[in-house]
C-alpha cells in the first residue's frame, strides 16, 4: 500500500535512539485483584447493543538526552529542524500532558477517553530504550510505559465506566529482523512476550468480545518475516499464545491482523512457492520438538523426497519430514504436530506450508491519503512532492480534510464482504509535517466535518451487510460492530483525538453526541 511502501509509521525510529537516563521507576505489577477492587468492577465483555469505538494509542512520548533521537524532534512548517516540534505547531499541544511516561497524564487520558471510547488499541513494542525498572522487563521499555501505568496503577481506572484496552503487537520496528522468532532464541523471545500479554489480559479492563480477549498483530507481513517466511511457524506462534491464554484462564484470544489498505479487499496472501508441493525447505527451522523423540511418527530408509512427501501427506498428524541432507533420497522421518525439531546439518527439514496465516479479523492503521492505482506506487499526481517544505511559500501544501475523510468512507466498503470481519478505521487527522514524512498533509477536520464522518461510519457499522467489527458468535450476524480511530495521540503525524489547545475537547464531545454517550 501507499503507506506501507513509504514506511510512514513514526515508530520505526526507536532503533535510532541512544542511551537514556532513568526517567521513570515503572511500578511493579499490582495484580488484577487489587485493581478490580480499586475500580469497583470486574472484566466486562463488549456491550452487544452498541457500536464499539476505539482509538490507536502510541506510547512514544518521552524525552531523550541531548544528541539522541526523540519523537519530539522534527521540523517547522518551512523545514527548520527543531528539538520540540510542539513549539512550531502549538495547536497540537495536548491539554492533558504530552508525556506517556507520566502517570498523571495517563490517568487524565483515561478519564477523558471514558466519556466517548470503549477501548484504547495500545501499540506494544518488544524493544527500545529503558525508562525504569519493572519485574517484567517488557514493561520497562519507554514505549510501553503508558501500558505499565495502566496495568499497575491502582487508581488509574477509578470510576471508569466504559473504557477498556487491548494490545497490538507493534512489530513495525522488527521489519528488518528476519529471524527474530526462529529457533530456540526466537522461541524464548516469543514466550517472554506471550507471558507479558497474557498477564495483561488478566486485567479487569482488558477488552473481551464474546468472552475472548482481543489481540492484534499490527503488520502480518512483518510477523511472517520474523518467522523466517515460514507460515507454519507463524501459525505455531499464534497457537502458543492461545495455549498460554487458555491455560491462564483468560480465554482463547480473538487474534486479528492489521495494516490492511482500506482500498484493497482482504484476500489470501501468497508465499514463496514450496518444494516439494505443499512444503518448504527450512534449514533454520523452527520450534523444537516438545516431547522428543515422540514427535517422530515414523522412519523409512532409502526414500526419495517425493516418496517421503507422499508418506507425510497420507499420515495423520504429519506436519513435516526430514531427509538426509543434500541428497535426492535417504532416511525419511515423519514429524508430528509437536514440531519438526531443532535444525540439523545432517538432514533437510521440509515443513508443510499453510496457504496463508488466517486471522480472525483484520484492521487498518492509517493509510489516510486517497490512492490512484494507475499511477506509480499508487500516488495521486497532486500529492507528488506536496510534502516538501518549499512546496508553497509557507511550507507543504495542505489539502482539505474531506479529501481524506471522504476517501476513507468509500474505501472501507471494499472490505464489506471480507472472509473475516474488518475493524473499520477513520482518520482523526493526518498532517505529518513535523516529521517531514513523504506524504500529503490534510487540514484538521472542522466540527461539522468530524460529525459527518462519524455519522457515516456509524451507519456503515450498523448495516449488517458490512462485516465491520470483531467476530462474535453470540451475535445474530456473527460479529460485534466496531471501528477504530487513527489515533488518540499521534501528535507528529496529526492523528489526534486527545484534547489539544487547537481543538479542545471537540472530537471526543462529537463522538459522544453522535453515539448518544451522554452518561
Amino acid at each position: 500500500s501507499f503507506h506501507s511502501a513509504l514506511s510512514f509509521r513514526s515508530t520505526m525510529r526507536p532503533g535510532q535512539v541512544g542511551s537514556i537516563a532513568s526517567l521513570l521507576a515503572v511500578q511493579s505489577f499490582v495484580g488484577a485483584s487489587a485493581i478490580a477492587s480499586a475500580t469497583g468492577t470486574e472484566t466486562r465483555n463488549a456491550d452487544d447493543t452498541q457500536v464499539l469505538i476505539g482509538a490507536h494509542y502510541f506510547g512514544g512520548w518521552y524525552y531523550e538526552p541531548p544528541g539522541s533521537y526523540s519523537h519530539f524532534h522534527g521540523y517547522s512548517p518551512t523545514g527548520t529542524p527543531t528539538n520540540n516540534f510542539f513549539n512550531e505547531y502549538p495547536s497540537r499541544v495536548p491539554l492533558l500532558g504530552n508525556m506517556s511516561t507520566s502517570v498523571e497524564t495517563i490517568k487524565a487520558e483515561i478519564t477523558a477517553a471514558d466519556t466517548a471510547l470503549d477501548y484504547f488499541d495500545i501499540l506494544f513494542y518488544d524493544g527500545g530504550e529503558i525508562c525504569g525498572s519493572n519485574p517484567d522487563p517488557n514493561l520497562a521499555n519507554c514505549l510501553n510505559a503508558a501500558l505499565a501505568f495502566m496495568l499497575n496503577s491502582t487508581d488509574a481506572w477509578t470510576n471508569v465506566k466504559r473504557l477498556h484496552f487491548f494490545l497490538s503487537y507493534s512489530n513495525d520496528i522488527d521489519r528488518n529482523n528476519g529471524h527474530a522468532l526462529v529457533g530456540s532464541a526466537g522461541d524464548a523471545k516469543w514466550r517472554g512476550l506471550v507471558a507479558t500479554w497474557v498477564a495483561a489480559m488478566k486485567h479487569p479492563r482488558y477488552l473481551k468480545v464474546d468472552g475472548r480477549p482481543v489481540f492484534k498483530v499490527l503488520i502480518p507481513d512483518v510477523f511472517l518475516t520474523e518467522c523466517g517466511g515460514n507460515a507454519s511457524l507463524a501459525d505455531e506462534r499464534i497457537s502458543q499464545l492461545r495455549e498460554e491464554a487458555i491455560a491462564a484462564g483468560v480465554g482463547n484470544p480473538l487474534v486479528g491482523g492489521g495494516w490492511q489498505n482500506p482500498s484493497i479487499p482482504s484476500t489470501a496472501q501468497s508465499y514463496p512457492r514450496p518444494h516439494p508441493v505443499g512444503y518448504m525447505l527450512y534449514p533454520q527451522t523452527t520450534v523444537a520438538c516438545k516431547t522428543s523423540p515422540e514427535c517422530n511418527i515414523a522412519e523409512y530408509p532409502q526414500t526419495s523426497i517425493l516418496e517421503c512427501e507422499s508418506k507425510c501427506n497420507a499420515t495423520a498428524l504429519c506436519t513435516a519430514f526430514t531427509i538426509t541432507s543434500g541428497q535426492s533420497g535417504g532416511v525419511c522421518t515423519l514429524k508430528s504436530v509437536d514440531g519438526p525439531g531443532a535444525p540439523s546439518p545432517a538432514v533437510d527439514t521440509y515443513v508443510r506450508v499453510r496457504p496463508t496465516l488466517v486471522w480472525e479479523w483484520t484492521g487498518t492503521y492509517n493509510d489516510a491519503p486517497p490512492v490512484c492505482p494507475k499511477n506509480p506506487n499508487w500516488i495521486c499526481p497532486e500529492y507528488v512532492n506536496s510534502w516538501q517544505p518549499n512546496a508553497t511559500p509557507t511550507g507543504a501544501k495542505i489539502f482539505p480534510y474531506m479529501e481524506c475523510g471522504g476517501y476513507q468512507g468509500l474505501a472501507r466498503t471494499n472490505h464489506s464482504k471480507d472472509p473475516q470481519p474488518y475493524l473499520a478505521n477513520i482518520i482523526a487527522g493526518f498532517d505529518p509535517r513535523p516529521w517531514e514524512e513523504h506524504a500529503p498533509s490534510f487540514a484538521m477536520p472542522s466540527a461539522s466535518e468530524w460529525e459527518t464522518v462519524l455519522t457515516q461510519i456509524k451507519a456503515q457499522c450498523l448495516d449488517p451487510r458490512n462485516h465491520f467489527g470483531f467476530p462474535d458468535n453470540s451475535q445474530p450476524n456473527g460479529f460485534q460492530p466496531a471501528f477504530n480511530i487513527y489515533a488518540w495521540n499521534e501528535f507528529g503525524e496529526g492523528g489526534i483525538l486527545a484534547p489539544t489547545q487547537g481543538e479542545g475537547y471537540m472530537k471526543i464531545q462529537t463522538i459522544a453526541k453522535v453515539f448518544g454517550r451522554t452518561d
